[in-house]
């Protein structure tokens, strides 16, 4: 009998951590928190109201999530001495589909050099 091939094309999302290009020894990279909002892998964030939420161009980045998470639950984000991949990194106030340099100088400050 013959059958013809059907080509299944299968679209993943974001895995944990996989912008991170490199970081410091141990855990040194990151640091835990409280997030504001669902955040996806790869968001960089800020602090609003002590919690996290994507940054949006105003206030001062605080990091960029790990994994993805909901409102509430308590996160780890990498916020020092690290190198990542800019191309997978997001916020919201992103318009071209890259970050913009603001987000960019934000992480430079905190020691997390994007490539």
């Amino acid at each position: 009998m013959w059958t013809e091939n059907v080509a299944l094309v299968a679209h993943e999302g974001r895995h944990a951590a996989e912008f991170i290009l490199s970081e410091g020894n141990g855990h040194i990279s990151r640091d835990l928190g409280k997030a504001g909002a669902t955040l996806a892998p790869g968001a960089v964030v800020k602090l609003s109201g002590n919690k996290l939420v994507s940054y949006d161009g105003t206030g001062t980045v605080a990091g960029i999530m790990m994994y993805d998470c909901v409102d509430d639950a308590i996160v780890t984000f990498i916020v020092r001495k690290a190198e990542v991949n800019g191309k997978l990194l997001t916020s919201t106030e992103q318009t071209s589909g890259e970050i913009d340099a603001g987000a960019i100088a934000g992480l430079l400050a905190l020691g997390i050099a994007v490539r």
